[in-house]
């Protein structure tokens, strides 16, 4: 039985302004994340492949400041998935995907239950398209008064 949608985030929610009409909405324990950066565990430093999708997932997260220390765990499932899932690619693709006797062999189902998994994760950190046309990241007093100083330029031009 499905759920419904995803709660959205709190910083979400405001900057599309759900809490403009009624402020007594906005939920008074929100926890906000940090804006340290998360630190490379040695799982992760140890690999190679996993190493190098960390440093350009932390950049790509980075550059749409959506970034935080909390998220350590999820980018360390996310790279170490990736990283597996490359190395079993490479077998599949020298080995193929089925047993010398037609079964579909152990690496190929391991290589597509990895690749699911990966592409939910990519979700979680918003890193698919799907999820990035959910995703909005809160703006900061200084943008909400250009825009505002840009509305008002507008309706003035109007009339």
């Amino acid at each position: 039985m499905p759920r419904g949608r995803k709660p959205r985030a709190i910083e979400v929610q405001e900057a599309e302004g759900s809490f403009k009409a009624n402020p007594d909405r906005r939920p008074k324990n929100a926890i906000k994340a940090d804006t340290q950066e998360p630190v490379i565990p040695t799982v992760i430093k140890s690999d190679e492949d996993a190493l190098a999708v960390w440093n350009e997932t932390v950049e790509v997260l980075r550059s749409t400041n959506i970034l935080s220390r909390t998220d350590t765990h999820l980018l360390t499932v996310y790279c170490s998935t990736y990283s597996e899932w490359i190395k079993l690619h490479r077998l599949v693709s020298r080995d193929g995907h089925s047993t010398p006797d037609g079964k579909t062999s152990p690496e190929s189902v391991a290589y597509f239950k990895l690749s699911a998994q990966h592409h939910k994760l990519m979700g979680e950190l918003g890193l698919s398209p799907s999820s990035r046309a959910r995703l909005s990241v809160a703006k900061s007093d200084e943008d909400r008064e250009d825009e505002t100083s840009i509305a008002s330029l507008l309706k003035s031009m109007k009339g």
